[in-house]
């Protein structure tokens, strides 16, 4: 009997975490054929295309940093109302002390400068140059992570970059590549960045960065998860600094239902790195661009220079400590709700617990209390004594 409740008790703190995470966990869809447009409810004015699954109360905000939130979903179509224009900069400013706008405030840390790359859709693949949208198992995105891998190191970062496949390419697809991502964070590096592609068409990428036709890149940031104050900071960082070296690279920034595994680490990003109507090298020389911008934004402007022996250094996260306390405190309140669940089957229903606590509180409780206050008081008098002798 109570090995029956005790497996009832287990059921039901699964059920609990089941609820609480199914919904983050499986809601970073993306829609099987074409994509959505998003318009703006009183203007009808495009906003942006994603093939990623909107839904209300998603977030975007443009190149020109004006945040509209998506209120209704027609087929095909969305509609998004303007919220605010977003002061990036200054925002930055006022949390980081950027000081000539292009370095921000370092601390130093410990180790080595690292930089992890994974992809979580590894069959993503650019049509014009692979011939095909989707290759599985081997897609042309690990081309364009190497090829941030490679600029990234050649401005003197460690990199590794993980060349694990997660297909199919479905729902489940961030199940798998979260295995990839705690490995990649034992290795302690400073960001961890999943390298993507978007399904929308070629001119939604489309740019010229210092004369160079290149394939612009879009942040996207999950809204459902207990990080998402240090994640939104650690985006607007790379934004900002790309709108001050590079106007144009940084198409925008999603804010999505889900929380593409960003609840693991306060400093990951996902990257879509151009569409898969894009050429794919100009989808590689446009996170050629980035990876100057992830190096400034982690390291500051000087972070070619060599550090001291042992030491680097690494922007801190505005909001990178209280959302970590905050996550723990979540898995603590879970816990506890399984923990009643539990107690109230194993002791025959809530009156009985009731029933027990008030007994235990009663008299057990006393009855500790009462020889922790014997104890306290022997002891008190053997000190007397020892200190008079």
């Amino acid at each position: 009997m109570r090995t029956g409740r005790v497996l009832t008790a287990l059921l039901i703190l699964y059920m609990v975490f089941s609820i609480a995470f199914s919904g983050i966990s499986f809601a970073e869809e993306e829609k099987k054929n074409g994509y959505f447009t998003i318009y703006e409810e009183k203007t009808n004015k495009k906003i942006f295309c994603t093939a990623r699954v909107v839904n209300v109360g998603d977030e975007y905000l443009d190149e020109d940093n004006n945040l509209y939130e998506i209120i209704k979903v027609e087929g095909d179509k969305a509609y998004a109302r303007f919220k605010e224009k977003v002061d990036i900069e200054k925002s930055l400013s006022a949390l980081q002390n950027v000081g000539d706008g292009s370095a921000l405030k370092t601390s130093v840390l410990q180790g080595r400068r690292l930089v992890a790359i994974y992809h979580t859709h590894s069959d993503e693949s650019y049509l014009p140059t692979d011939g095909k949208s989707s290759i599985p198992y081997k897609g042309g995105i690990f081309k364009v992570g190497e090829a941030l891998k490679e600029a990234l190191e050649r401005r003197g970062i460690t990199v590794i970059h993980s060349n694990q496949s997660h297909d199919p390419h479905d729902a489940a697809a961030y199940q798998r590549s979260r295995r990839t991502a705690m490995e990649l964070l034992k290795k302690g590096p400073d960001a961890l960045i999943d390298v993507h592609r978007d399904a929308v068409p070629a001119e939604e990428y489309a740019a010229q960065i210092n004369g160079k036709s290149i394939a612009k890149v879009q942040l996207v940031v999950g809204r459902q998860n207990p990080q998402i104050e240090s994640i939104n900071n650690f985006a607007w960082q790379l934004k900002a600094l790309a709108d001050k070296k590079y106007p144009g690279l940084v198409k925008g920034i999603f804010y999505g239902k889900g929380n593409y595994n960003q609840d693991l680490f306060p400093r990951t990003i996902l990257v879509e790195a151009g569409t898969y109507t894009n050429y794919r090298d100009k989808a590689q020389e446009g996170v050629e661009i980035l990876a100057d911008v992830i190096a400034t934004t982690l390291y500051g402007s000087d972070y070619q220079k060599k550090g001291a022996p042992g030491a680097g250094g690494t922007t801190r996260v505005p909001g990178e400590g209280g959302s970590a306390v905050r996550a723990i405190f979540w898995i603590i309140a879970l816990c506890a709700i399984g923990f009643i669940a539990y107690m109230l089957i194993s002791t025959g229903g809530r009156k009985e617990l009731s029933s027990k606590l008030r007994r235990f509180m009663g008299s057990e409780f006393a009855n500790f209390l009462g020889s922790f206050k014997r104890k306290g008081k022997n002891g008190n008098q053997g000190d007397q004594t020892g200190s008079e002798g």
